[in-house]
């Protein structure tokens, strides 16, 4: 990579934009705060119970980390389908899934490490804050994972 593509890399992901651009790419991508608020709590519970209910680095290879994040996953529908909204995208799924299997998983001694833990936890939350001045790059991930929830979300 050239000089001035690592310049731009780096201003896309570091530089924050304007609170005017901001709300402009909100209202055209009918991104709300109530909604950044629902979905901002399905992943941190989502996260939360990865975590909570993680069998240990020793016995987990990567086939047990997809049939316990799937496990974690259907936990979260179901405890979300009580309060009445319905999430409903293998889309949406993967996307979690590939997150945490670059992300978390491979993180050793999680239950030592709670500082991995927590920057997961507020990078989701910083996101997802309606209220945060973003990056390029934060808004880029807002939107897309934005739409994936609307796409999958029903409320009963």
């Amino acid at each position: 990579m050239d000089n001035r593509k690592a310049l731009n890399f780096l201003k896309y992901i570091n530089t924050p934009m304007s609170r005017e651009s901001i709300i402009v790419l909100y209202n055209a991508n009918n991104i709300n705060l109530e909604k950044c608020e629902l979905y901002n709590e399905f992943i941190q519970s989502l996260i939360f119970l990865v975590y909570d209910t993680y069998m240990g680095d020793d016995i987990t290879n990567e086939k047990e980390q997809k049939n316990h994040f799937n496990w974690c996953w259907g936990k979260n529908i179901e405890n979300f389908e009580k309060e009445g909204f319905i999430f409903n995208s293998l889309k949406l799924k993967n996307y979690f899934l590939e997150f945490m299997l670059e992300v978390y998983y491979p993180i050793t001694k999680k239950e030592e490490n709670k500082t991995a833990l927590d920057n997961i936890i507020k990078l989701w939350v910083y996101i997802f804050d309606y209220n945060n001045n973003k990056s390029k790059s934060d808004m880029d991930t807002l939107i897309e994972v934005y739409k994936m929830f609307e796409n999958s979300l029903k409320i009963k």
